[in-house]
């Protein structure tokens, strides 16, 4: 079991709770946990989701997962994740800051690891439906990306049923037929 130092400082607020860096008492490493009153449907499915994708090097991993109470006695979750450094809005505003651009190698390899991580994930049936460059976490000095924020992901499945390959039409469906082009309806005929 994993013993935390909550609350150590808020750097912000995912889809559903508040974001905090805690540090582990054993180890010392730091970690993210978000703090999520009550257990909603959408935090068991973000849940079962990361557990899910946590074997890709591309996702965030979802380090524990904590019960608690609060202090009016509802249930909390606490959701402890690894700690990125950054994420890449705050990455790209540092270069803003300066004038400089980022150098197009490291665009690359960040686009690289996007793709990787979103192939992943689609190829695992999970959308993601939130990215933007704060949802993209990073660490500086490696250059390794993550994505992070699954809270409003959604797993889907291909459809398994077979159609024919043959177009059926039916009598009842006939009717009036418009033809359109880019100025406006050219022509108008009944069957």
């Amino acid at each position: 079991m994993r013993i935390f130092v909550l609350k150590l400082e808020k750097v912000g607020e995912g889809t559903y709770g508040k974001v905090y860096r805690s540090r582990e008492k054993a180890t010392g490493k730091t970690r993210l946990h978000e703090d999520e009153e009550g257990v909603l449907s959408t935090t068991l499915r973000n849940i079962s989701i990361l557990r899910m994708l946590a074997c890709d090097p591309h996702i965030v991993r979802l380090m524990d997962v904590k019960q608690g109470l609060s202090k009016d006695g509802k249930t909390v979750l606490y959701l402890v994740f690894e700690y990125m450094d950054t994420d890449v809005k705050k990455y790209i505003r540092s270069f803003r800051q300066t004038g400089d651009n980022i150098p197009p190698q490291i665009v690359k390899s960040l686009m690289y690891q996007l793709c990787k991580g979103i192939t992943f994930c689609h190829g695992h049936g999970v959308l993601h439906r939130d990215l933007k460059p704060h949802n993209l976490l990073m660490d500086p000095k490696t250059m390794r990306l993550k994505i992070a924020d699954l809270g409003l992901a959604r797993a889907f499945t291909l459809p398994m049923k077979k159609y024919t390959h043959e177009l059926i039409i039916s009598v009842d469906l006939k009717s009036t037929r418009t033809y359109l082009v880019s100025g406006g309806i050219t022509k108008s005929f009944q069957n």
